[in-house]
């Protein structure tokens, strides 16, 4: 029997399998920027001609002409067919499939997906014809705002005409049912619920598209002062407004660079499109999400963000940037003169213009100063002090301290506000904890392991369970007790409690039978022995965990360092008996040794970010 896989799950198959990873794994891969190449498996070569891309996540031999997605690539390597591949793929990414769903049950949801996009092409072909074929408002405005035919069609703009029901009965006509074409959006029931209408009226259409290039949505525009100036289509099981962005379909093929501009409406992102700015893409009328985000960071590695310079589009730019640096993506703004948007820049002034202004786009700690002295521009002494405060403000939570000292020169020479107050401001007040935050440390610790110090409680309480978890796995399966003395030391248990209970299971695993007698041996340790034996190891691969246990461990004493590091610079800025230049020297020097650490930090998270995928 056929066995059929939801889309969703093919797409979340792929997105936890970056192909450059699986690939890699038979096949030797040099990076040469965006691309990796190496000698094909499929035919022998001496000349490297086999590329694998990561932005599109496509591989292509140009010796024997294979090519294909990482799905593709795994069945023709193993031998498999797609279910298979996609078994084999989905375990790798950790992704549960579930095998109760039929494959008649699989059958019919893709055959209400396939009916819900054919409906959609089949209105926004309607919309376009109406569009060109006959002189019409709609057309007009579009040609007033420069739009060429080629731009038009490349974007299958349309035309709803001013009519209640044409588009209702040309689906009809064309064997769709009513209740289905309602489900797309594209129809209401009237108040008496006895009958339909348009949703879209006398507006021009803008088909919306997923990445694939299915109509999954539309929205309209009136050319008039109607309100509401934009409709879009109600969300639907295929239309999520908050996980799309408009012209992603275009912009995903056009990423050479690495680099999208992010806007905020329809019409900009066809502008500065004509204009040879393909990679742009804009939200549908809502607020900048996690899942935009999520989307733009599995095309791209570079966001600029270019929207209005009111304070609405202020407000939205700093939004966008905290939700942008949680996916840890590269973010750059972009500002257009007297606030003008880039739809009308773009004609004005032209393509070299705004490739310029891409040029000097500020970086996000930049652009934050950039608002900060807009805020507060006069030379008064009560602006210069609010400026002083919230520019050291800024600078505070920047971890690198190579970047906080160019800042710091940057500011002194731009504001006049001089170095020292900006770094008594910035350390002046902070305590011994990480960026000032009045975290509580726990103290249980002997000074042998007192890099735990620098941790806060919350982060210990994970290792600290972890270590239970080893423990009480030790103490309940004898036979595993050597696997993980191989790979765990006594110095990687932050208890002393824990220490003291791993070196006596240390000491006597080859003739350990009764946790009773560990319970007997240490009675002052009954109630924490007690509170590991019923601690729940039932979900823990020992393997990972042990792993996991590591890497905290590490970035634990990484943590320890920098908290050390930190304290050593505020201790060289109010020593009063060295000279500029010698604290210049010992502060340069701390912060290449901070720059290190926070190397290694990223690196960990990066391989913890890469595991969890």
């Amino acid at each position: 029997m056929e066995n059929y896989f939801p889309e969703e799950l093919i797409e979340t198959v792929k997105d936890r399998n970056d192909i450059v990873e699986v690939i890699s794994q038979y096949v030797p891969l040099k990076s040469t920027g965006m691309s990796s190449k190496g000698l094909c498996p499929f035919h022998n070569e001496k000349t490297p001609s086999f590329t694998v891309s990561k932005d599109k996540q496509f591989y292509k031999c140009f010796g024997c002409g294979e090519g294909g997605d990482v799905i593709g690539f795994i069945m023709k390597i193993e031998n498999m067919d797609f279910i298979e591949a996609v078994k084999m793929l989905a375990q790798r990414g950790n992704i549960p499939i579930d095998e109760s769903t039929t494959s008649e049950e699989m059958k019919k949801k893709l055959e209400r997906q396939k009916v819900y996009f054919d409906i959609n092409r089949e209105a926004g072909k309607y919309f376009y014809e109406h569009l060109v074929q006959r002189k019409n408002p709609a057309l007009n405005y579009l040609i007033k705002r420069g739009l060429t035919t080629r731009t038009i069609k490349s974007f299958g703009l349309g035309y709803a005409i001013n009519s209640w029901d044409d588009l209702l009965n040309y689906l009809i006509q064309k064997g769709y049912k009513i209740e289905t074409i309602e489900q797309c959006g594209l129809i209401i029931k009237n108040k008496e619920k006895n009958n339909y209408y348009n949703r879209f009226r006398n507006r021009i259409m803008f088909p919306i598209f997923d990445v694939k290039g299915n109509v999954i949505g539309f929205g309209g525009r009136v050319f008039d002062d109607s309100l509401p100036k934009y409709l879009n289509s109600p969300e639907t099981a295929y239309f999520n407004k908050s996980q799309t962005l408009y012209g992603l379909n275009i912009a995903s093929k056009h990423s050479r660079t690495g680099r999208v501009i992010l806007v905020e409406g329809y019409t900009d992102v066809i502008a500065l499109h004509q204009e040879g700015f393909k990679n742009t893409v804009a939200t549908l009328g809502t607020s900048f999400t996690k899942g935009h985000a999520i989307l733009l960071k599995k095309y791209f590695n570079e966001v600029i963000i270019c929207f209005d310079g009111d304070s609405a589009g202020s407000k939205a730019t700093l939004r966008s940037i905290e939700i942008l640096e949680n996916v840890h993506i590269s973010i750059r703004v972009l500002i257009l003169p007297n606030n003008i948007d880039p739809d009308d820049f773009i004609k004005k002034y032209g393509e070299k213009a705004f490739e310029a202004k891409i040029e000097e786009a500020l970086s996000a700690i930049d652009y934050k100063i950039y608002l900060a002295q807009k805020q507060h521009p006069s030379g008064s002494t009560e602006d210069q002090i609010k400026l002083g405060k919230k520019i050291a403000n800024i600078i505070r939570e920047i971890d690198s301290p190579i970047e906080q000292e160019a800042y710091i020169k940057k500011i002194e020479e731009k504001t006049g506000i001089s170095k020292n107050a900006i770094i008594s401001e910035i350390y002046g007040k902070k305590t011994t904890t990480d960026k000032g935050n009045n975290t509580k440390y726990s103290s249980n610790y002997k000074r042998n392991n007192k890099y735990i110090q620098a941790v806060p409680l919350v982060e210990q309480n994970g290792h600290i369970i972890a270590g239970k978890q080893l423990i009480k796995y030790m103490l309940t399966n004898p036979p595993g007790i050597s696997n993980i003395l191989e790979k765990v030391e006594i110095n990687d248990f932050i208890l002393e409690s824990h220490r003291i209970i791993f070196q006596y299971i240390l000491e006597k695993h080859q003739n350990f039978d009764d946790i009773n007698k560990i319970m007997e041996h240490f009675p002052e340790l009954h109630e924490e022995i007690k509170d590991i034996i019923n601690i729940n190891i039932q979900q823990v691969d020992i393997d990972q965990a042990i792993d996991k246990y590591k890497k905290d461990v590490k970035r634990y004493k990484l943590l320890f360092a920098r908290n050390k590091l930190k304290e050593e610079q505020q201790d060289i800025i109010k020593k009063e008996n060295l000279d500029k230049e010698e604290v210049e020297k010992q502060l340069l020097k701390l912060g290449v040794e901070m720059m290190n650490i926070n190397i290694e930090l990223q690196k960990l998270q990066s391989e913890e970010r890469r595991e969890q995928n």
